[in-house]
């Protein structure tokens, strides 16, 4: 059986696949995820009720060329430097299939997103070369370290999920220029999906159009809460751009993803407002979970946490079965990196409600007799 890479969303288990029992939904906890805790724009909203039976018979524009005129006018990058698709990870199953060989090195995060080191390992099969960051660093990234790890790996291809996940830390551009020019013979692939949690304009895209070693990816799914939709783009130098746009498929993305996205990404005020606030509850339930003696919290500036369990008793996979007894779904990191051992827990930023609850189960479980 072919290897699948291993995500959250187990929730669905207790609604059910089939979709017969969605009302379950509203019981359920679904933080082993990191989708937006807050609704879609409402103008995302009305114009897909509008529109909604003509918007799901309907064939959706065949390049999607409407959603890439939005983003190229909202992000300021000329539509030639752009390809969209189902989302971030249909993007990378086309872009690294085409341009990456058997023999090429590519070096990943550790820990970090573990869609890239299923891809390298299961479809290219590339040599992984892994930078671990360090819990002493707040898993922060370090120039020198990872400067002089490129230095002496020379792989192909560098990933770099910023910020990342799931320890939620954002690594200044202007280190990422540096590297760039630094290391002209690599490919320095960026993934920006939680970008916008602190500022759009700190993003590469602008950069990526002139540099040939550089390409953007980005999720729109977490940011601008169409998860479901799936909608996601690339942004990179035409050479890069030409060598991947022929294998997007037509109608690759959904005529609801399409109107989804066109207008999420002209309503700027409400999603800034929304960030506002995810910042305002992370930091609410951060503040209850620092209250346990058995635990370490690593902040993050997105829409989620890490929790580190001091106590060896503990066990990351024991503890979130038994939240999910209690219809609370959290996410073991193990399966995301190779020093994390069944000791880290990330969770998702939920509305008030559902914090609390979280906040309350965890405390149950951290701090009870072993």
């Amino acid at each position: 059986m072919a290897k699948k890479a291993y995500h959250g969303g187990a929730f669905f288990n207790a609604i059910g696949n089939e979709f017969t029992t969605l009302k379950k939904a509203k019981d359920i906890i679904s933080a082993d995820v990191l989708d937006a805790w807050f609704d879609p724009s409402p103008k995302v909203l009305s114009k897909i009720k509008e529109h909604l039976p003509f918007s799901i018979k309907t064939s959706p524009p065949t390049q999607c060329e409407g959603l890439i005129k939005t983003i190229a006018k909202t992000r300021k990058v000329p539509q030639a430097n752009i390809i969209v698709g189902g989302g971030s990870s249909d993007l990378m199953f086309a872009f690294f299939p085409h341009t990456l060989k058997k023999k090429n090195r590519v070096l990943i995060l550790d820990p970090s997103y573990g869609e890239y080191a299923h891809i390298f390992a299961h479809v290219t099969k590339n040599r992984i070369i892994r930078h671990r960051l360090r819990k002493e660093d707040q898993f922060k990234i370090n120039y020198a370290d990872l400067s002089r790890q490129i230095e002496r790996e020379k792989p192909n291809v560098v990933i770099l999920v910023n910020p990342n996940s799931p320890t939620g830390q954002y690594w200044k551009k202007q280190n990422i220029i540096r590297l760039t020019k630094d290391f002209p013979a690599a490919l320095f692939v960026i993934d920006e999906t939680y970008i916008e949690y602190i500022d759009k304009n700190l993003s590469l895209e602008s950069e990526a159009v002139k540099r040939k070693n550089l390409a953007i990816i980005k999720s729109m799914s977490k940011v601008y809460a169409l998860s479901g939709a799936r909608v996601g783009y690339i942004v990179a130098h035409e050479k890069i751009i030409d060598k991947v746009a022929s294998f997007i498929p037509p109608w690759s993305v959904s005529l609801v993803a399409q109107i989804a996205g066109v207008e999420a990404l002209r309503d700027r005020s409400y999603y800034a407002k929304k960030y506002k606030e995810t910042h305002a509850l992370r930091k609410s339930m951060i503040a209850e979970l620092k209250k346990i003696n058995s635990v370490t919290i690593y902040d993050s500036i997105a829409n989620f946490f890490l929790i580190e369990l001091l106590d060896k008793r503990m066990k990351a996979d024991t503890i979130i079965e038994d939240l999910r007894k209690k219809k609370i779904y959290l996410r073991d990191c193990t399966s995301m990196s190779t020093q994390l051992k069944n000791n880290f827990i990330r969770v998702a930023v939920k509305n008030k409600e559902m914090n609390k609850i979280i906040v309350a189960a965890l405390k149950k479980a951290l701090t009870k007799e072993k």
